[in-house]
């Protein structure tokens, strides 16, 4: 008997042990992981390919979300991309079975990483879409607990680098500014000394900096690129307190500080600075960053052929490329080939800068849309907490608003009849005078719709909607997401000519303007003139300057010369 309790015994305590075992070897590959983050990026990949074979469940899911991360330090965000949705999948799943903390903290972690990819690729409508589900998510944190505060920075910081794309700038320092007193308050003096929270408070240190350097260039004033220096200096000493030290550290330092010089255009300096890139780098991939740097110091430095070379280095591989850099690199060569009289080039490089910031305009846009509808879905959200605790005083409030809203209708409707009773007496006097002619059909059409669409018009005309190549009415009824009839009707009615005539107008009146205006404009093709304001086909411009103008193109710009 006692020799099969002894058996028993063994058979229990074994599997104690292998549990233990591997927790063990778990947290080996844990820690080596996350040891290697921002070392070495192979081994970061090799210990995180050790815990796919885990058994613990909050383990197996960072397998593809340290894979995430070392491609997003690599900057490939296409596959920081894809093994990120993987991991947001795998958490999904595995939450609708259980409901760990752990799996609620991996995904606040991958949607974060999400929105870095796409802030870095300046899609800022999804970016945006992520920040609003990273604080979805932590709504299912304790609000006392460490977790929910240290991912509530993280969704401030990321807000902020949204609104200051969108150069909402008092808005975003405002945001840092709270974020930061935040860490302070919820961070314990135990923790302030290690990685998590060093590296949360430079980020936003360094996000004050890129703030004030927006700033500086948009008010051309120095005292802000003195305040973009200090907090760039400010996060780079606390880095040194990284243990272990991040590999990228002191390029990244050195890309700012290049920054620095080149806003208070001390452009040899910077390139001092940039051709030092290789004795800091510690294996950091620099080269695309350093071809933008030098195009630009170089075109500082009115030297047309440097610039022209490292601006064509730069666009030589374009997925690296983000939009506002392509603006700047477009810019510049268009400037570059104007001054050297290369009218072709400098056209080319002029037209796609345009494009380009169009694009980037509407991208923007869509993000301002989002920040509206998120906002108005939180109004509602108050609103509803409102009507429950106000009780019965906000049942009378509702029932005097109902009152007032069916007084309206019922003075809206006599109205209406009364206005209707008028047009049909018009019309009747009109079709009197004038058997033959169709009634011209009238639409009901709601007044904050019309005045929208109005705006859209006068937008037209200051955003030069009207030159693009593709624009017709389709366009602003897609843009207000309503139909080509209500935006023709309106139109109709506070316009004494056809929509298409009144286009073409309004091209003519522009290209004649910019004709007399600009000597270089003069000696571009005709064709080059008509598709300035969407015209494919010389011939078709040159009928439609004709009717307007009296003359053709040739003979214009003939007399403008003379």
């Amino acid at each position: 008997m006692k020799k099969i309790l002894n058996i028993l015994f063994l058979l229990f305590l074994f599997p104690i042990k292998a549990t233990s075992q591997t927790q063990y070897i778990d947290s080996i590959h844990l820690n080596k992981a996350n040891y290697f983050k921002n070392t070495d990026l192979d081994s970061l990949f090799y210990y995180g390919e050790k815990l796919n074979e885990s058994e613990n469940v909050c383990n197996k899911v960072l397998l593809f979300n340290f894979k995430a991360f070392g491609f997003y330090k690599l900057k490939d965000y296409d596959k920081a991309e894809e093994f990120s949705l993987k991991s947001l999948q795998q958490i999904d799943s595995l939450l609708q079975e259980q409901n760990l903390p752990c799996l609620t903290e991996a995904k606040i972690a991958t949607l974060n990483r999400l929105f870095w990819v796409k802030k870095n690729q300046e899609d800022y409508n999804e970016a945006y879409r992520y920040i609003m589900l990273m604080q979805q998510t932590n709504e299912q944190n304790s609000k006392k607990s460490i977790n929910y505060h240290t991912n509530d920075i993280s969704i401030k910081v990321a807000r902020a680098t949204v609104k200051r794309a969108l150069k909402m700038e008092s808005v975003a320092k405002k945001i840092l500014l709270n974020a930061y007193a935040d860490l302070e308050h919820h961070s314990l003096d135990e923790v302030k000394n290690n990685n998590s929270f060093l590296e949360q408070e430079v980020a936003i240190i360094n996000s004050l900096g890129d703030l004030y350097m927006d700033l500086s260039t948009q008010r051309n004033s120095t005292i802000f690129i003195d305040s973009a220096a200090y907090y760039y200096d400010k996060a780079y000493d606390i880095t040194k307190l990284f243990d272990p030290p991040h590999k990228n550290s002191e390029i990244t330092y050195y890309f700012k500080k290049t920054e620095i010089l080149m806003a208070r255009k001390k452009f040899s300096e910077a390139l001092e600075l940039i051709n030092n890139y290789k004795n800091v780098c510690n294996g950091y991939n620099y080269l695309h960053k350093k071809h933008f740097q030098k195009a630009i110091c170089f075109h500082g430095l009115n030297n047309s052929d440097s610039t022209i070379f490292y601006a064509n280095k730069f666009l030589k591989d374009p997925k690296k490329c983000k939009t506002s850099r392509l603006i700047t690199i477009y810019d510049i060569l268009s400037n570059t080939y104007d001054q050297l009289n290369k009218l072709d080039s400098a056209y080319k490089y002029s037209k796609l800068t345009m494009d380009k910031f169009n694009l980037a305009e509407k991208n923007k846009e869509k993000t301002f849309s989002l920040f509206y509808n998120n906002n108005f879905s939180k109004a509602q959200i108050l609103n509803d907490s409102i009507l429950k605790k106000e009780g019965q005083k906000q049942k009378k409030l509702i029932f005097s608003f109902v009152f007032l809203l069916l007084a309206f209708v019922s003075i809206s409707y006599y109205l209406f009849k009364k206005e209707k009773k008028k047009k049909k007496e018009l019309i009747s006097i009109v079709n009197k005078r004038k058997p033959f002619e169709a009634e011209k059909k009238e639409y009901n059409i709601d007044e904050a719709l019309e005045n929208k669409i109005l705006n859209e018009f006068k937008n037209v005309q200051q955003n030069l909607d009207f030159l693009k190549c593709d624009f017709s009415i389709n366009s602003i009824a897609e843009k207000l997401n309503t139909n080509t009839t209500y935006v023709s009707f309106v139109f109709n009615r506070h316009h004494d000519e056809p929509f298409k005539k009144y286009c073409t107008k309004l091209k003519i009146n522009y290209v004649v303007k910019k004709l007399k205006d600009d000597k270089r404009f003069r000696k571009y093709s005709v064709q080059a003139i008509g598709e300035e304001i969407g015209y494919t086909n010389a011939s078709a411009f040159a009928r439609a300057f004709k009717k307007h103008v009296g003359v053709t193109p040739s003979v214009f710009l003939k007399d403008l010369e003379d």
